[in-house]
Parts: structure tokens; C-alpha cells; sequence
């Protein structure tokens, strides 16, 4: 096996990653940084809707990941973890390749969730990376062919299912038929109040159908069988998108390695991986011991990301890291073209002005890649102007 010595190695490069390794870059420009992916692109999963509607480009919200770390001075490979050995502190990988580390921040993010519910991984699309949005985009091009109005299902009816289930109804208006299933007794249950109050209008506008108190049981290649107070009904479908819920993808790891807290990584208030000072695990992999509430969004990931960075720079020079906390700075959610809803800091905004508001937050508040995505993005040259306008006036930061 091939023996890379003592880098600070980073696996996994969504929001939790790239944040960590670009902010530990900054803060020492010396230090040896090591990004390992399986994927070669860094998926902006808050933009993959716009990709959907072709309201920006995919190379838009896709950027190599080797030109935003090579133009950082951080190494990039692409490969996929298969184990971990933590005594060793070492790493190997899919083509054999073995890295010894000083330090490890793992934040590998997650995968659906089907809840071992049958069919569901056979017969549903998902909405998760760059494959599943190439493959919903070809079936979803492909019934435009015939004049049939087919009956489409989005299981989950939190930020993912919403922002969906408005882009597709507005991108082919009467071509489906669309059916929202979800298990709790309302949509976005997790939400503001505003956002929540603000996507039921936008459904409704839509005649988008809801069912509440729903629970899938079954997916097959032609029905999707529910239940709902007591009751069980099997639907004709023509396609069903799943998105209700996420697992953190930890293949990677063996069984009594470490401790697990709900399926995640437990990890103490400075990010360290329990009994584990040099290992660090940070994004949808990851529970805080005494934060265990916290949601499993990009904004937490990149505040862990930030957090982890100055803690690794603090150890390296023989300090003590610090505890972590979060800031809650909001949330906004896209309600279909040209629309959404945003409710932070105590600013609500809805529609057109709130959509070009939220793209242009998403990207801005990408630690130093802002210069790589803005080269790239002309919307947000586009839209500067109104962005600018609405910070000062409503004090939005």
C-alpha cells in the first residue's frame, strides 16, 4: 500500500468540509490540508432546485472541487473512504491507498433514509446529489412527450418536498398531478410559522394536494400504498420522490469503533469525537452531546466547519479548544420560480424580492469560494443591487 505521511486530513467536501478546510487555510497557510471525495464536484443542494426549473445553470451550483481548492492551496483527491483505524491514525481507501493523519475531521453528510419501507428503494426518485437531479430531470422531460397527465407523489413534506413539489407544478403547470405524503399532522413541522404559513399559500395557489397524517407502506412499480388513521389505501402512481428523511453516511466505519448517539457520531461541545482528541466529526454525520437538537442543515455545517477550524489551530499550537455554539441566523425556503419565503433575525420577506435574496445569501455565506462561485454565477452580479438595497433597509446580516 501507498503511505502518504501526517497531513490534516479532511473527508467529505460539502458545506461542513469545504468550510473547515478552507478557514484552517486562512488561518495557517503553511499547514499540510488533504480533502479526500468520492465525487469530483461540490453539490450547492440549496440551488439544486433552480438547476431543476433551468433558472441557473448546473456548472452554476456544481463546481469542481479542484479548482476551489487548488486555487486555496489545498490538496484535492477523489476517492472513497473504507475504513478507519483510529490507534493507527491512519486511513484506506477504495484503490488501496493508505494516508496516515495528525489530525481527522470526517463529515462524509448523509443519504436518504428509506426507513427499510418496501420499494421504496427500488421504485422511488431522490433528491440528494448531481445523479438523482440528472435522473428525475430525464423522466421528467420524457412525460412531457405524451398529454397524459400523470400522478406524481413527494414523500416528506419538509423544506425538500415544498421546494419541489413548487418547482415542478410551476415548470410544467398541468402535466402532473401532485401529491404531497406526509407522517405529521402539518408540512414543515420543524419551521417558522412564517415559512410554514407562507408554502401552505403557495400549495394551495398551486393546487398542490396535501396528506397529512400519512404514512408510506409500500412503493411498487405502478402503486404507492398508504396508511392514515387506520386506514390503508394504495394509490396508482407514475413516479414518487422520496425525501423524507436522511441517515449519515458512515459505511466506512466498523460497528464498536465509536460511540453512536440516534445513528450519528457522538461528539463532545469542541467537535472531538468521544475519548477520540485528534479525530473530529462535523455536519449530518455528527450529534453534539447537550445539542442534540440541532438541525441537520448547511448553516449548522458551516458553523461547525468555522468553529472546527479555529479549535485544530488552536490545538496545533498547544491550547485548549473551545466549546461550540450555534447561532440560529434564520431560515429560508424557495417556493417555486421566482418565489420564497425567508424568516431570520427578525425579518420576514416573502416572494420575488425574498428569492433573489436567498440565492444571494446561500452563496455569500461560502467562506473564500465566494470569488470562485461569483466567476461563474452572473445572477449575483445581476441582482447586487437589490441585495444591497434590502441590507440596508431591513438590517438583514
Amino acid at each position: 500500500m501507498k503511505l502518504i505521511q501526517k497531513p490534516i486530513v479532511i473527508v467529505g467536501a460539502g458545506f461542513a468540509g469545504m468550510t473547515v478546510a478552507l478557514n484552517l487555510k486562512n488561518l495557517n497557510p503553511s499547514l499540510p490540508i488533504l480533502v479526500v471525495d468520492s465525487v469530483s464536484k461540490f453539490i450547492f443542494k440549496p440551488l439544486m432546485y433552480e438547476v431543476l426549473s433551468k433558472e441557473i445553470r448546473i456548472w452554476e451550483a456544481a463546481p469542481k472541487f479542484a479548482n476551489i481548492f487548488s486555487d486555496a492551496g489545498i490538496t484535492f483527491l477523489k476517492n472513497r473512504l473504507t475504513k478507519i483505524s483510529f490507534k493507527e491514525n491512519t486511513l484506506e481507501f477504495s484503490d488501496e491507498l493508505k494516508l496516515s493523519y495528525q489530525y481527522l475531521v470526517i463529515c462524509t453528510g448523509s443519504i436518504p433514509n428509506s426507513y427499510l419501507i418496501k420499494g421504496v428503494e427500488e421504485n422511488c426518485y431522490f433528491f440528494n446529489d448531481l445523479n438523482d437531479l440528472n435522473k428525475l430531470k430525464s423522466f421528467l422531460k420524457e412525460s412531457q412527450k405524451t398529454s397524459v397527465q400523470k400522478k406524481l407523489f413527494i414523500v416528506g413534506g419538509g423544506p425538500s418536498g415544498i421546494e419541489l413539489a413548487c418547482k415542478i407544478k410551476d415548470i410544467f403547470l398541468e402535466q402532473f398531478e401532485i401529491h404531497i405524503i406526509e407522517k405529521s399532522n402539518e408540512i414543515l413541522n420543524k419551521n417558522t410559522i412564517f415559512n410554514r404559513e407562507e408554502a401552505e399559500k403557495s400549495l394551495k395557489k398551486r393546487k398542490i394536494n396535501v396528506l397529512l397524517n400519512s404514512k408510506v407502506e409500500e412503493v411498487s412499480e405502478t402503486k404507492i400504498s398508504i396508511s392514515s388513521q387506520g386506514q390503508k389505501t394504495s394509490l396508482d402512481k407514475d413516479i414518487v420522490i422520496w425525501t423524507a428523511g436522511v441517515k449519515p453516511n458512515l459505511s466506512y466505519l466498523e460497528t464498536d469503533q465509536i460511540i453512536k448517539k440516534y445513528g450519528r457520531i457522538l461528539v463532545n461541545k469542541k467537535l472531538q469525537i468521544e475519548n477520540i482528541n485528534n479525530c473530529f466529526a462535523i455536519g449530518d454525520i455528527s450529534i453534539i452531546s447537550g445539542l442534540e437538537d440541532l438541525p441537520i442543515t448547511a448553516q449548522v455545517a458551516m458553523q461547525e466547519g468555522n468553529h472546527l477550524a479555529k479549535n485544530i489551530g488552536l490545538l496545533i499550537q498547544g491550547k485548549d479548544p473551545l466549546p461550540f455554539e450555534f447561532k440560529d441566523n434564520g431560515e429560508m425556503i424557495s417556493l417555486g420560480i421566482g418565489e420564497a419565503s425567508i424568516s431570520a433575525l427578525g425579518v420576514t420577506l416573502s416572494g420575488k424580492l425574498a428569492f433573489e435574496v436567498r440565492r444571494i445569501i446561500y452563496t455569500s455565506k461560502l467562506p473564500d469560494i465566494n470569488e470562485s462561485l461569483k466567476s461563474a454565477s452572473s445572477w449575483i452580479f445581476q441582482k447586487k443591487s437589490i441585495f444591497t438595497k434590502f441590507l440596508k433597509t431591513d438590517n438583514f446580516n
